[in-house]
């Protein structure tokens, strides 16, 4: 059965004309200062279309969600990862005085903030939670959360890659840069995604097992059973992420996006500007970053009108 999915309007940019071939060979500090670089540019393309009203309700599937603040003052929030048994959410930030990458915790019960301690160049984390192990990536491999520490201790797992980002279903998946390529880690080996031949960005995998990717061409499915790769439009994801029931959602600078496989399509959740990745909570509640500010969108009784939450007046 031939899948129909419905292709974004919005434009891509091709990363590749940001680096060279030579890249790969960069000290760290240089591979750092392009990494730095590319989502310099991933901002920019979010902001070209900012919009002076900040929205504080959108409807999702006809039912209206305000707007909760979970997080200010932290810049250019990234890559935002849940760990469902603790409720503690973990996301990468931009330090505005260095310019360097960090990594913070904040739990969604307590409040409780702070700053991951222990690694270098903090920018990716996911959650394995069956095991309830919080994996973080850094400029020099991949690391685990300790919760007693607050701190990130380096594991020996391609310590001589810089991560980009991370995904946990059956084994820890993760993208390097500048190489472009996706690794698997599991049952204590690591092997790179050979199914893949492109370039990986941002991956994720299905409840399938099929894998879903973005790269400067867009975003693609990579069916395992029919050795096809698909692409399902020119989306510029900067979030790939997971329900607690496997249910894939992905992120651009301009909208929120569920993939439907029972109805074959692409599902746009939310439009909205200034986007810069997406998780979802223990309730299927749409977590998101903004230029500034972590929020929550809860369902909300009333009607969402001129950007608020008005409830019936009898």
């Amino acid at each position: 059965m031939e899948i129909s999915f419905m292709r974004s309007k919005i434009a891509f940019i091709d990363l590749n004309l940001t680096k060279t071939n030579a890249c790969r060979y960069l000290p760290v500090n240089s591979q750092r200062t392009m990494k730095y670089f590319i989502l310099s540019i991933l901002i920019t393309f979010a902001e070209a279309g900012i919009i002076n009203v900040q929205p504080k309700c959108v409807t999702i599937r006809n039912i209206v969600h305000e707007e909760e603040v979970l997080k200010e003052k932290v810049h250019y929030p990234y890559q935002l990862a849940l760990d469902y048994d603790t409720n503690t959410l973990f996301f990468s930030y931009t330090a505005r005085t260095t310019e360097t990458f960090k990594m913070a915790y904040l739990n969604l019960k307590s409040n409780d903030y702070g700053l991951v301690s222990g690694i270098q160049g903090g920018f990716a984390s996911a959650v394995d939670i069956q095991s309830h192990i919080v994996y973080m990536g850094g400029e020099d491999g991949v690391y685990q959360f300790e919760y007693n520490t607050k701190s990130a201790a380096r594991l020996n797992i391609k310590s001589d890659v810089n991560i980009w980002q991370m995904f946990y279903k059956d084994g820890l998946y993760f993208t390097t840069y500048p190489e472009e390529k996706a690794y698997l880690y599991k049952n204590q080996e690591i092997m790179q995604v050979s199914d893949l031949k492109d370039k990986v960005m941002v991956l994720g995998v299905k409840k399938d097992g099929s894998y879903v990717y973005s790269n400067s061409s867009g975003l693609f499915i990579y069916n395992k059973a029919s050795g096809k790769a698909l692409n399902i439009g020119d989306y510029v994801v900067n979030g790939i992420t997971s329900d607690i029931d496997g249910n894939i959602y992905f992120s651009t600078p301009s909208g929120i996006y569920y993939i439907d496989d029972e109805r074959n399509k692409i599902e746009e959740l939310m439009k909205q500007e200034e986007i810069y990745g997406v998780a979802i909570d223990g309730n299927g509640s749409i977590i998101y970053a903004k230029e500034d500010s972590i929020i929550r969108l809860k369902p909300a009784k009333g009607n969402c009108v001129n950007n608020r939450v008005e409830n019936d007046v009898l």
